[in-house]
């Protein structure tokens, strides 16, 4: 300050001292440590306005998961689409066509036998169909359940008083008379079913098989006659009638106590195949006929396996692990029951097919 009081006085002394400039240098001395000092303030608003902006368009862009395009479109959308549109942009979208399979199910028709329907056409109401029963005398065979099947399927009351007539009533339910009845079985047939008496052997639904498959009477009587006709149905009798299986075959059977063991099925494929009763025999006197139908015992027979092999095999508690064409494959590789029974021993059998025996077999042989 001394300096400069002294600079001014010194000036003041001077004669070319001009006190107009003088003053006007004073003045812009004045105003420049303002300036000086509103510099670092301009800096300062400059880097808070970049840091706001940054922080703003940060805030804005996470907003729209960092996308510029969406941020962009949210704003401008209106216009993009109306500048494709004024401009012809014309986007092709390909159909979507999926192909969907035809479902198709073949349901099989539900047929019922001349003037019979899910519900009954005859020409009368449920009460005077019972009531026309009851006059005759057949209401107190049939429970509520029983009339209403013989209503619904349109059994006439002449087939129910035909069984009556031949004394058939009792051995049938509703069921079975509507069974017969929409299968066209003749009140003639029942008769002389039951004129042999074997009505009490069958059904409805056997009689109805019998009938449409055009078993003779005397086939019957022959089966009857043997004992053999309480072992088979309907079914099982019309397959050993069509394979031709003669009933003398069917008396031999059950005369070495083994019908037992087979159905009509059965019997029909040992008849087939010429199984001897003698190989019959062995496997039932030693208690394994009862393992094999008539199918397994034809395939043992047929690779000429013989009932001791198959024997042995039961002494020795083997018989659960193998099967008809096992056992085959096993004879037929010549594996002896001793090797099967260290397999078993060791517990190895219970894990393994005839063919690992079969190889097991023969990797052992070859190493020893």
């Amino acid at each position: 300050m001394s300096k400069q009081r002294f600079n001014e006085s010194s000036k003041q002394n001077d004669p070319d001292f001009n006190l107009d400039e003088y003053l006007a240098e004073q003045s812009d001395q004045s105003q420049n440590p303002e300036q000086v000092e509103q510099e670092p303030e301009s800096t300062s608003f400059t880097r808070n306005l970049i840091l706001i902006c940054a922080v703003s368009a940060a805030s804005f862009l996470w907003y729209f998961d960092w996308s510029p395009r969406n941020a962009y479109n949210f704003f401008f959308a209106d216009e993009i689409t109306q500048t494709q549109q004024s401009g012809g942009i014309n986007v092709q979208i390909p159909p979507i066509n999926v192909q969907i399979p035809d479902i198709n199910v073949d349901i099989p028709e539900i047929t019922f036998g001349e003037g019979q329907s899910a519900t009954s056409t005859l020409d009368m109401s449920f009460t005077d169909y019972m009531a026309e029963l009851n006059e005759l005398g057949y209401l107190d065979e049939f429970g509520s359940s029983s009339l209403s099947t013989l209503y619904n399927n349109n059994v006439p009351i002449e087939y129910i008083d035909g069984l009556g007539r031949i004394g058939a009533l009792n051995d049938f339910g509703g069921s079975s008379i509507a069974t017969l009845y929409t299968n066209q079985v003749p009140l003639e047939y029942i008769a002389k079913i039951e004129q042999e008496g074997m009505l009490n052997y069958f059904g409805g639904s056997s009689i109805s098989t019998l009938y449409q498959n055009n078993i003779p009477f005397e086939y019957l009587s022959d089966l009857n006659d043997v004992g053999a006709l309480d072992n088979f149905g309907g079914s099982s009798i019309s397959t050993l009638y069509q394979n031709n299986v003669p009933t003398s075959y069917i008396t031999r059977i059950k005369s070495e106590g083994m019908l037992d063991n087979f159905g009509g099925t059965s019997i029909s494929t040992l008849y087939q195949n010429n199984i001897p009763f003698e190989y019959l025999q062995e496997l039932n006197n030693a208690g394994v006929l009862d393992e094999f139908g008539g199918t397994s015992i034809s395939t043992l027979y047929s690779n000429n396996v013989p009932a001791s092999y198959i024997t042995e095999l039961a002494e020795q508690g083997l018989m659960n692990d193998f099967g008809s064409t096992s056992i085959s494959r096993l004879y037929t590789n010549n594996i002896p029951i001793s090797y099967l029974k260290t397999l078993d021993e060791r517990g190895l059998l219970e894990n393994m097919s005839s063919q690992s025996v079969v190889d097991a077999y023969r990797i052992d042989g070859q190493n020893n």
